[in-house]
C-alpha cells in the first residue's frame, strides 16, 4: 500500500542543482536508508518532503508521519541536556506516539553502542516504514531493506541491506575496470593496424629492390591505386580510433600504496603495561582497570557507554611519563579539535613538520578527498567534517608511532570514515582509539580495550571475534583459568622481552612468547 509519493523534486541553490528526483515512492512496511556523501542534500531531501523549503512540494500523503530532526536543529530539547540524553529523549517521544511512517535524520548522533542497539531492535519492532539517515553502517544493515543513495541530486534505488549496496558498488568499480581494459586492449589494437598500414603505405612509394626503374614506371600506376586504397584503410582506421568510446579508469586512492619508512617504529614489544588501577574523576570512581598489556603494531579500540571514563582513562595515560617509551612521540586528536590556523593553506597546514616525502602526504590527503585544486585552499574555506579530516591527515602524516584518536570518526561520512578505515589498517605504528561506530572498529581494531560494569578488561581480538566469544564461551571453568594463565605468562614474557634480564636469552624468550600467545588464540577459538 502506497504511503507516500513525491513527484518532480527539483531545488536550487544559487546556481547548484541540489535535488533533481523525478519521483520518490515509500510502500508500506518499507524500510529505507538515505546515504550519500556530506554535502549531497540528504537532509534537504528530507525537509523538502515535509514542506519546510521555500517551494511547493508535490507530494502525496496517505498516511501520517513523524520527523526526527538533527540535534543541532531541534530548538524544542532542553538545552541543559547532554547529547546523548536530547537524542534518546527524541527517539523515545517518537516512538511513543508511534506514527506509521517515520523520518530519522541521524539518529544515533552522541548515542554509545549500547543505546544504538536498543534503537535498532525498536526500529526492528516498529511496524510502519521509515527513511533513516545514519553513517552507522551496522545500523544500516541490520534494520534496512532498500537503499536509498543520493548522488549528484538523483537517487540510485538497490533493493537490499546496506552491505549487499556496498558490494553492488564494488562490483561497478570492478566492471569499470574491465571496460577500461577493454577499450585499453581495443584502442591498442586500432593503432596498431593504423600504424601498419602507414609503414604499407610508404613502402608502395618505392620500387622493390629487384625491381628495375623501367618495370617500376611500368606498374606504378598500379601501385598509386594500391597505396591510395591502403590509406583509405588507414583513415576509416583512424576515424574508427577517434569514435571509440573512452573508458577512465577508475580512481581508488585506497588502492595507492604508501610508504611508511620515514616512520620510526618503536623496537619492543610493548608499549606499555597498565597495572591494577582505579580510574577517577574528582572524588568519583568511574571504573577499575585489569593487567593489560597494550601491544606494539596493535590498533586497539577503547569502548564503554558515554561517561564510562574512556576520555578520561586516555587523559590519564597522556599524563603518565611512565607509560610511553622514553623519547617516542605522540600523535593525539581529541573531540574538540584544537584551534586551526585558519588562514593557512591545506597542504602547508598538513605538511609542516612531516617527516613524509610530497608524494605520500598527497596520497593521504587524495584518500581522505583533498585533491590538487584543494591544496592552496584556506583553512577558513572548509566544513566542519572537512576540518575534521585536515586534522586526521595532519596526524597520519606526522610519522608520530604512537596515535591516540578520541572519536575520530565524528563528523565523517561514510565515504571518509571507509578512508579512514583504510589509512589506520596501512599505518605501520601502533594506534589507540575512542569509537561507538560498531563496523569501524570490525574493520581496524585487533584488540579491544572494554569499559562495563565499572571494570575495564581486553581482548586479544576483533569485534566479530568478540561477538563470538559472547556467544559461545568457554563452558568449562578449567578452560577460563587456563585463558588466564596464558595471559598472565604473556604479559610475563612480554615484559622480559622488553627489558631482558642478565640471564634471560632473547632467543628462548621468543620463541616462548610465541607458542604461548598461539595457545591463547587456540584456547580463544574454543
Amino acid at each position: 500500500m502506497l504511503k507516500m509519493k513525491a513527484m518532480n523534486i527539483r531545488y536550487e541553490i544559487g546556481e547548484r542543482e541540489i535535488l533533481n528526483i523525478k519521483e520518490l515512492r515509500i510502500h508500506e512496511g518499507e524500510r529505507i536508508g538515505l546515504v550519500g556523501k556530506n554535502g549531497e542534500g540528504k537532509t534537504l531531501l528530507i525537509k523538502y518532503l515535509m514542506g519546510e523549503l521555500d517551494v511547493i512540494p508535490q507530494i502525496e500523503w496517505h498516511t501520517t508521519y513523524g520527523w526526527m530532526k538533527q540535534l543541532n536543529e531541534d530548538l524544542e530539547i532542553s538545552p541543559s541536556l547532554s547529547g546523548g540524553e536530547k537524542t534518546l529523549a527524541k527517539l523515545e517521544s517518537l516512538f511513543e506516539n508511534g506514527p506509521p511512517l517515520l523520518f530519522l535524520d541521524e539518529p544515533t548522533n552522541n548515542l554509545d553502542w549500547h543505546h544504538v542497539e536498543k534503537l535498532e531492535d525498536e526500529l526492528l519492532q516498529h511496524k510502519g516504514a521509515y527513511v533513516i539517515v545514519s553513517h552507522d553502517r551496522m545500523l544500516l544493515n541490520r534494520t534496512c531493506e532498500k537503499i536509498w543513495e543520493l548522488d549528484d541530486g538523483k537517487i540510485r534505488v538497490f533493493n537490499g541491506d546496506y552491505f549487499f549496496y556496498e558490494e553492488q558498488k564494488r562490483l561497478e568499480i570492478q566492471k569499470q575496470y574491465e571496460k577500461h581494459e577493454q577499450y585499453l586492449k581495443e584502442k591498442k589494437r586500432i593503432e596498431e593496424r593504423v600504424r601498419q598500414k602507414r609503414d604499407q603505405s610508404k613502402g608502395m612509394r618505392k620500387p622493390p629492390k629487384r625491381m628495375g626503374n623501367s618495370e617500376w614506371q611500368l606498374g606504378k600506376n598500379k601501385a598509386a591505386a594500391q597505396q591510395k586504397k591502403v590509406e583509405r584503410v588507414s583513415k576509416t582506421l583512424e576515424r574508427r580510433l577517434e569514435r571509440i568510446e573512452k573508458v577512465e579508469k577508475p580512481m581508488e586512492w585506497e588502492e595507492v600504496k604508501m610508504e611508511f619508512e620515514q616512520i620510526q617504529p618503536v623496537t619492543q614489544k610493548m608499549i606499555g603495561r597498565l597495572e591494577v588501577m582505579d580510574v577517577v574523576a574528582g572524588q568519583k570512581l568511574l571504573f577499575r582497570t585489569k593487567p593489560l598489556v597494550w601491544k606494539t603494531g596493535s590498533k586497539t579500540a577503547l569502548i564503554g557507554k558515554n561517561g564510562a571514563g574512556k576520555s578520561t582513562l586516555i587523559q590519564c595515560l597522556l599524563n603518565s611519563k611512565e607509560w610511553f617509551p622514553d623519547g617516542v612521540e605522540i600523535g593525539y586528536l581529541h573531540q574538540a579539535l584544537e584551534e586551526m590556523p585558519l588562514e593557512e593553506m591545506v597542504y602547508d597546514y598538513v605538511s609542516e613538520g612531516s617527516p613524509l616525502s610530497e608524494t605520500n602526504i598527497r596520497i593521504i590527503l587524495a584518500r581522505l578527498k583533498f585533491f590538487t585544486e584543494d591544496m592552496n585552499k584556506l583553512l577558513y574555506q572548509l566544513s566542519g567534517g572537512e576540518r575534521v579530516k585536515l586534522g586526521l591527515a595532519r596526524l597520519m602524516t606526522s610519522g608520530s608511532p604512537i596515535l591516540i584518536l578520541d572519536e575520530p570518526t565524528n563528523h565523517l561520512d561514510l565515504e571518509a570514515i571507509k578512508a579512514l578505515e583504510q589509512l589506520i589498517v596501512d599505518y605501520p605504528g601502533t594506534i589507540l582509539f575512542v569509537s561507538h561506530d560498531r563496523e569501524f572498529i570490525n574493520r581496524t581494531a585487533d584488540q579491544l580495550w572494554m569499559i562495563e560494569n565499572g571494570e575495564m578488561k581486553g581482548f586479544d581480538g576483533t569485534w566479530a571475534e568478540w561477538q563470538e566469544y559472547l556467544q559461545s564461551p568457554p563452558e568449562a571453568d578449567e578452560e577460563v583459568y587456563d585463558q588466564m594463565a596464558l595471559e598472565t605468562k604473556l604479559s610475563e614474557l612480554v615484559s622480559r622481552l622488553s627489558v631482558p634480564g642478565p640471564k634471560d636469552k632473547l632467543e628462548d624468550l621468543e620463541t616462548a612468547y610465541q607458542d604461548t600467545l598461539a595457545k591463547l588464540k587456540m584456547a580463544k577459538r574454543k
